[in-house]
């Protein structure tokens, strides 16, 4: 079932924080949202989202929160994708957590990127939407780009996150070494190729290439991940730096507890798995679970197995 979203929304507004009543996601989005992407539509969600945005020196943030008085988890999203595209992943979580999702600068609805964007901004946004939104000690996950916004705000933040989740992070792949700048250049610019490309496409056929490169993704994943291709800005790729650390300093700046979710052909292989917890220095655990017969979008590819190995490690936590 497809439809325009066609509630009424008054928009309330406190400081540089601005929200919409609750409002539950069913088959479209508002209006800014069909404009701007030319009519994406989504497939119902059982669930309510509050939608707002937050202005962090001067650059909007949209996201999406369940709400409700539970412990806060934020998902951070890879690059291209959208907050939506947290989808079931979101759905699941909001029954013990409030979860919100943020559109990255230059995705979603947020601002898109200006002449000063480093991936540096991504994490003084997300340290700056945990402010705005008064959230106290959340948990915070994200997904390749979003993973590495998650350790940076880890590090550079390290009072703001109870917990890290890391889902295929672009460790051993970024900075790339001297002897690796060229293979890295060519990767770079075969991604950047393919997600422009997918992007002019109308959205039915980018839903058949999705279904095509991906056949075992579920339906959903699908439409949200289609949705998401008409909505980044096409300079994201103007520079290489996801992340800008190379992993073996990350692990031994990050204090709180961590997961790492790593997949059979994903970016982060066993060794660099091991070899990271080797190296960590912290206090807090740190935890690598290895999912067989995914590749770099996890949760979309052996859900089952990416939410026991979530769910296990979630429940450790006091």
């Amino acid at each position: 079932m497809c439809s325009s979203f066609s509630t009424n929304i008054s928009s309330q507004s406190k400081g540089n924080h601005q929200s919409s009543p609750r409002l539950r996601l069913r088959a479209g989005l508002p209006a800014e949202a069909l404009a701007q992407a030319g009519g994406v539509t989504y497939t119902e969600m059982n669930m309510e989202y509050q939608e707002g945005n937050v202005r962090i020196e001067g650059i909007k943030i949209h996201y999406y929160r369940s709400g409700g008085k539970k412990p806060p988890i934020v998902l951070l999203h890879g690059a291209t994708d959208d907050g939506l595209c947290w989808g079931r992943t979101a759905q699941e979580l909001a029954e013990r957590y409030d979860v919100i999702m943020p559109d990255a600068q230059g995705h979603g609805l947020s601002d898109r990127l200006g002449p000063d964007f480093s991936f540096e901004s991504h994490t003084k946004q997300v340290a700056g939407l945990v402010k705005e939104l008064g959230l106290n000690k959340p948990i915070i996950m994200g997904h390749s780009m979003g993973a590495g916004t998650t350790c940076n705000v880890a590090m550079e933040y390290p009072a703001i996150p109870k917990a890290i989740i890391l889902e295929d992070p672009a460790w051993g792949m970024f900075p790339p070494k001297p002897e690796n700048a060229e293979a890295a250049r060519k990767n770079h610019e075969e991604i950047r190729a393919y997600q422009t490309e997918v992007a002019k496409l109308p959205l039915e056929d980018i839903k058949n290439r999705c279904r095509k490169d991906n056949p075992t993704w579920p339906e959903d994943e699908v439409i949200t991940w289609a949705n998401s291709r008409k909505l980044w800005d096409k300079a994201l790729f103007d520079r290489i730096g996801v992340p800008s650390r190379p992993y073996e300093e990350i692990v031994t700046r990050i204090e709180c507890p961590t997961l790492l979710i790593i997949a059979e052909t994903g970016i982060v292989s066993r060794e660099t798995a091991e070899n990271a917890a080797g190296r960590w220095t912290s206090k807090s655990p740190f935890k690598w679970v290895y999912i067989k017969g995914a590749g770099h979008s996890i949760r979309r590819e052996q859900y089952a197995d990416f939410k026991r190995a979530l769910y296990d490690w979630l429940d450790t936590l006091k």
